[in-house]
């Protein structure tokens, strides 16, 4: 893992759970470590298993492509996340983001 792929992991994680509004010791109880290990990973002074890197992604919604290769996002990250959310919404709420891409996309 290269250095920034490094530093952006940890700055993502934390982002990711603020967002959230969890604090890092609900994280860690879902994660099964301990608080000071969560704290260690977002500061990036040491690195999560794949077992923990992997639930961080299924718990914060994360993508992993996006966060062991920064480099290589150019909008595919965001793209993919607004797949994966577009997924859970239900019938009511797809047509509401309809009308909304649709508006945008008269504007631009």
């Amino acid at each position: 893992m290269s250095v920034l792929a490094e530093r952006v992991l940890g700055e993502a994680i934390r982002s990711a759970r603020m967002s959230k509004q969890m604090t890092q010791e609900q994280l860690a109880e879902m994660l099964d470590i301990t608080p000071m290990h969560l704290r260690q990973i977002e500061s990036e002074r040491r690195k999560p298993s794949v077992e923990v890197l992997f639930h961080l992604a299924v718990i914060l919604n994360l993508s992993l492509d996006a966060l062991l290769f920064p480099e290589r996002a150019d909008g595919q990250e965001t793209r993919a996340k607004l797949r994966r959310l577009v997924d859970a919404l239900p019938a009511r709420d797809l047509r509401i983001l309809l009308a909304t891409a649709e508006a945008l996309q008269e504007e631009a």
